[in-house]
């Protein structure tokens, strides 16, 4: 093990740079914000407008979109350059996305008979705090507001007509994930023209 005496300024310039270089690469990442706040938005829509044509039973299928979108974020990902090119605090987020992803969809795909009209809001809640912690690693604004969205959206959620939740949550996804995203993509083109 590599024992080196770092000064207090060598220390801190060392912490900027790890921040720095997480901070680009979820801003290049704009695009899997993009990717999910369309999947998310699509497929709670759906279930709305199904819920509302009275195809009750079917009304779940949408989220079918979720597996196949893990499995496409799985693949992006795995690609060479973007594995090998993590440092401790892109690892930590990426870490926490896997472990709320899949208890999202294990939530959604499993245990939506026992959670009825909670499973969205704790779905929200869920999302919320991969955002902030997101927000956290690249100290981003937009990010704790969109997190904070998402958050207060999910608890709010748990008071609204159960038949309301996927519109609330497709909203949610366009608010508070795919502008952000967007915003997160336009950043980084602007920052590489610089």
């Amino acid at each position: 093990m590599n024992n080196n005496n770092f000064t207090p300024e060598q220390s801190l310039e060392l912490i900027t740079k790890i921040i720095n270089e997480a901070r680009s690469k979820f801003q290049e990442n704009g695009y899997m914000f993009i990717f999910w706040g369309i999947l998310i938005a699509t497929a709670s829509f759906s279930q709305f407008f199904l819920l509302q044509n009275g195809f009750y039973e079917i009304s779940w299928y949408p989220y079918f979109l979720m597996p196949a979108g893990a499995v496409v974020t799985g693949i992006y990902y795995s690609k060479p350059g973007k594995r090998n090119n993590k440092n401790q605090i892109t690892r930590i987020v990426s870490i926490s996305w896997v472990t709320l992803s899949v208890n999202i969809i294990l939530l959604g795909f499993l245990f939506a008979p026992y959670l009825k009209e909670n499973l969205i809001p704790l779905i929200l809640i869920l999302l919320s705090i991969g955002t902030l912690i997101s927000a956290g690693a690249i100290k981003s604004n937009l990010l704790y507001f969109s997190g904070a969205v998402i958050n207060i959206s999910g608890i709010a959620c748990f008071y609204l007509n159960r038949i309301y939740h996927p519109l609330l949550m497709g909203f949610i996804a366009v608010v508070a994930i795919l502008i952000p995203g967007i915003i997160l993509a336009f950043l980084n083109k602007k920052r590489r023209n610089v």
